[in-house]
């Protein structure tokens, strides 16, 4: 028997599967995307910011984040008197990838959240108060 649970498991699977396909021809995976996606979103973040908000260890976000970096997409300064620690920030190409790949994948979500009835900007906003709820709860 279904729940809602499993329905957004499934969806979410096949969400990230999708974006996988969709960001291919800009030369990015989805989990690189969602990094850049973090860092334009928060920049100046160091490398353990992004782990902690990617849900990664730190030396799995130093290697995306050295990826992002060597493509041009990422700049990543070390932080005077702080040993290892880096500070994050996107750089002009990466800001123009971030804006043409975000749009591709945006778009395409969109018109899939219209084709069953619903605004998207409404539905996502439905879908960051219920995670808001749910990392609340005890």
């Amino acid at each position: 028997m279904s729940s809602l649970a499993y329905d957004l498991h499934v969806l979410v699977r096949t969400l990230d599967r999708s974006a996988e396909t969709r960001l291919a021809p800009f030369g990015i995976s989805y989990a690189r995307y969602l990094a850049m996606v973090i860092v334009a979103d928060h920049e100046g973040l160091t490398q353990r910011d992004l782990a902690t908000a990617l849900g990664q260890s730190e030396p799995t976000a130093s290697r995306t984040a050295s990826a992002l970096a060597e493509a041009g997409w990422l700049e990543a300064e070390r932080i005077p008197g702080a040993g290892n620690r880096r500070v994050l920030t996107l750089t002009s190409a990466g800001h123009e990838l971030l804006r043409r790949s975000g749009t591709a994948l945006g778009s395409a979500f969109d018109e899939v959240a219209r084709a069953v009835g619903h605004d998207p900007d409404a539905l996502a906003a439905d879908v960051r108060r219920m995670t808001a709820i749910i990392e609340d709860a005890p």
